[in-house]
């Protein structure tokens, strides 16, 4: 269901009605792609946080700033702050296994593994077939030290998305860890 309302607001961003100037918080939201895109979190951040703050945006497009915003914070390290505005965002789309899985990883890199575990085991429970929410329990999992249990995440993810090099290298790298002995002990 988000997937499409992304959709309609690729449209509607992209392609204005004719006659009709883009909202400033539709602006600001594109700005704010622009932006991550480019690499300048510091200014993805501003324009998400002035569509975010315009009161222009719909539900799905308040969902996708404060997703954009989220990835920003957490690409400069204030992680913190990301998981702020993925747990806002999980407010309008409760059942959404990205923004599940985008908190998870925000809450592993601060060390809160129990939190990001739990978020983890949402996303794959909400979207089994999503190999992301699989790699991301599996980096939860390998912080925590349960390599065994990280491998096997890994290794669904990389069923799930054979072409994935990263999900195939990460079981390969866990692979060597246990054979060096690392992981549970008795």
């Amino acid at each position: 269901m988000i997937r499409f309302g992304l959709v309609a607001l690729v449209m509607s961003v992209v392609v204005p009605t004719i006659g009709h100037a883009a909202s400033a918080g539709i602006e600001a939201s594109n700005n704010c792609y622009d932006q991550f895109r480019s690499g300048n979190m510091n200014a993805a951040i501003n324009y998400c946080t002035a569509a975010i703050e315009s009161g222009d945006l719909d539900s799905d497009e308040l969902v996708g700033a404060l997703i954009n915003r989220g990835v920003a914070f957490r690409n400069i390290r204030e992680f913190q702050r990301a998981v702020v505005d993925y747990t806002a965002a999980l407010k309008l789309a409760p059942n959404d296994a990205m923004i599940y899985a985008n908190r998870a990883n925000a809450r592993r890199e601060m060390g809160e593994l129990k939190n990001a575990l739990n978020d983890a085991n949402v996303a794959v429970k909400l979207d089994s077939e999503r190999a992301a929410s699989f790699y991301t329990r599996g980096a939860v999992l390998e912080a925590a030290g349960q390599l065994d249990n990280a491998r096997k995440d890994y290794a669904m993810a990389a069923t799930l998305a054979p072409d994935n090099k990263d999900y195939s290298n990460s079981v390969s790298l866990i692979d060597a860890r246990l054979a060096q002995g690392e992981g549970e002990q008795p």
